[in-house]
């Protein structure tokens, strides 16, 4: 078999059915390929803008997801993305062309070393030869599906398309300090690797070797010495945990132990909005609220809470901390215990510990305190009446993916995830630019399903020709633009550290100035009544249609907490 025809079958068999990117002249055989098996090639205006397309067809899919980048620029464009699958604990690999044998260490056009370029990004990074590529597919696939999963890059030298492979193959090298492909052939050909969707409970982790199945027992006697003698116990719940998908067994443990939760922002939904132990989103919008509930705690214990959101010295008070997770941490905590196991695990070694009727109290009137500030600021056209709105119009199956800046603040403690409805964001990488590719992957992923983005202008600039790909695809997506002419998040941190503003208007006037953009339209609203009408129409429309919301930005400053 060629070369690029074991890439496209491996791929097939592992359930990839799309590619996201943009060719060159050495990727055009594996385009090809792709094609013959089914897999669909899909062109983005810019190579961050498949990385992130990549990273959430994964997570929506539970598919690993695959992009493209070509020599030099390409590669380092899809660069900033895959660092986001990393961040963010996506299973991705990151394709690019590299220069054949004879060219490694010369000087020749577009030519710079990717192993290095994707080595600090990236969980391992391989260069493809016709000697080891069965072993480094197959490794490769294995290895960004682990606890974490994260992004692997191949390299593919422009002289591998029509190269036989030698399919008994080979030893592997992997300059991202990569365990023996020969210790695994779990997502080998035979096998049904493409696991359950997210947001179910029944959803595997895959496990490498360093995850315990189950608590020591030292440490299982420590967790239940703590959990037995707390008093007012407070659970914090994270990405590893939102990606688990244990909200199902969450719920049920809260039924018999009323103990107060508070989320990190990727693990929205995890639990309810309204459930009576919910209090709250760590490093949202007001969570310094949530103080008075966390300096009441006696115990922390985090439930697959990944720190690379929100670090627990950022708002841990002085008690002891049992941390759950898949994977061992850096923590740097004097006392904290750490747990290794399966999430189903958690739960078994958390059944001595108590309900605490004064602390979900507390955390009910937090949560109320919560919300009645935010939606103090109806009045006026500002973000939170744009987003109440939202809330109230789209139906409970919408996905929604939010960009970065103040705005995400605001949406991450205030927007409720109804059952059936998803909230996609970044928050490890956090980088601006997200929101419109993550929403036209989870239209392509999902078609019957309603999706909306919700980004910033600067957001939006950063990423809108992605709204030609959606029009050649034929894509219905809903953006909406919380147009203010500004940087505001950074503005308010300049406030902040007094610093005189600079730099940070983007336009004046309107941000779009015809009825169409790129293939969609453009609705201007300026109130309340305006934004009703545009998103029933929006909903309505037969293609993507883009709200400009001009919006008074002065709100931020007063919801958004210490940053």
């Amino acid at each position: 078999m060629k070369s690029e025809d074991l890439l496209a079958r491996r791929l097939r068999d592992h359930g990839i059915r799309r590619v996201f990117g943009i060719p060159g002249g050495p990727s055009l055989p594996f385009m090809d390929a792709f094609r013959r098996e089914g897999i669909e090639f899909i062109l983005t205006s810019h190579e961050a803008s498949a990385a992130v397309m990549a990273d959430v067809t994964a997570r929506v899919t539970g598919v690993t997801g695959v992009c493209h980048g070509t020599f030099g620029p390409g590669a380092v464009n899809l660069a900033s993305g895959v660092g986001g699958a990393l961040l963010d604990r996506s299973p991705v690999l990151a394709l690019t062309s590299e220069v054949s044998d004879e060219w490694l260490g010369r000087t020749t056009q577009m030519h710079i070393d990717h192993q290095a370029l994707f080595r600090p990004l990236t969980k391992a990074t391989f260069r493809l030869n016709a000697a080891n590529a069965e072993e480094v597919l197959c490794r490769s696939l294995e290895m960004a599906n682990e606890e974490y999963p994260g992004p692997v890059h191949i390299g593919l030298p422009s002289d591998l398309a029509g190269k036989e492979t030698d399919e008994k193959g080979g030893r592997t090298h992997s300059s991202g300090g990569a365990k023996s492909v020969a210790a695994s052939n779990e997502i080998c050909p035979g096998h049904d690797t493409s696991g359950a969707k997210p947001g179910n409970s029944e959803r595997g982790l895959r496990f490498d070797r360093e995850t315990t199945g189950s608590l020591p027992e030292q440490t299982e006697e420590r967790v239940r010495v703590l959990t037995a003698s707390a008093r007012r116990p407070l659970i914090a719940v994270g990405l590893t945990a939102a990606r688990a998908g244990i909200g199902e067994t969450l719920a049920r443990y809260l039924e018999k132990h009323s103990v107060p939760v508070v989320v990190t922002p990727m693990a929205k939904g995890v639990i309810s909005s309204g459930h009576p132990s919910y209090a709250g989103v760590l490093f949202h919008a007001l969570s310094d609220r949530l103080k008075r509930l966390v300096n009441s705690a006696d115990l922390v214990i985090g439930l697959g809470y990944d720190p690379v959101e929100y670090n627990y010295e950022s708002w841990l008070p002085d008690v002891p901390l049992v941390h759950f997770d898949t994977r061992a941490s850096d923590l740097r905590i004097r006392g904290a215990i750490e747990s290794l196991s399966a999430p189903d695990k958690w739960f078994e070694a958390l059944t001595t510990l108590r309900s605490s009727p004064e602390m979900t109290r507390l955390a009910a009137e937090v949560r109320s305190e919560i919300r009645n500030e935010i939606y103090s600021k109806i009045p006026g056209f500002n973000p939170v009446t744009a987003l109440a709105v939202l809330q109230e119009m789209l139906p409970l199956n919408t996905v929604v993916t939010a960009d970065v800046g103040s705005h995400l603040h605001l949406l991450g403690q205030m927007w409720e995830v109804p059952p059936g409805g998803r909230l996609l964001m970044t928050n490890g990488w956090s980088s601006m630019g997200f929101g419109l590719p993550a929403a036209l992957a989870a239209a392509l992923a999902e078609p019957e399903r309603p999706v909306v983005c919700v980004t910033g202008d600067g957001g939006m600039l950063m990423h809108a020709g992605e709204m030609i790909t959606a029009r050649r695809l034929g894509l219905k997506i809903v953006v909406v633009v919380l147009s203010d002419g500004e940087l505001n998040l950074i503005k308010i941190k300049e406030s902040r550290r007094n610093i005189r503003s600079s730099a940070l208007q983007l336009y004046s006037d309107k941000l779009f100035g015809a009825e169409r953009f790129l293939g969609a339209g453009v609705l201007q609203v300026t109130d309340t009544g305006q934004m009703r009408s545009a998103v029933k129409r929006a909903l309505q429309s037969n293609g993507s249609t883009i709200i400009e919301a001009t919006v008074d930005s002065s709100v931020y400053s007063e919801l958004i907490s210490g940053s």
